[in-house]
């Protein structure tokens, strides 16, 4: 199981390029890169919790999953005047 591990590892490396379009990217760029963690986010915790073998960790990213189109509305949302 240290494969998932290694993977969590390997996609959490995608989240300092995001970090730096989400600091220094125009308003657009930086939606793309918040929708782009959020979904890395959630892809590492499944992984994570595969790799240590607890299948009650697993609701924590669906729930996560599901609530992420939400959560990217209301940025959006909040930042409709600049876009």
């Amino acid at each position: 199981m240290i494969v998932f591990g290694l993977a969590a590892i390997a996609m959490l490396a995608g989240v300092i390029p995001c970090g730096i379009v989400l600091c220094r990217g125009t308003l657009m760029e930086a939606v793309v890169a918040y929708e782009t963690i959020s979904a890395i986010i959630v892809i590492v915790l499944a992984l994570l919790a595969q790799a240590f073998q607890r299948p009650a960790e697993f609701e924590f990213p669906v729930l996560l999953a599901v609530l992420m189109l939400g959560s990217g509305l209301v940025y959006i949302r909040a930042l409709e005047r600049w876009l």
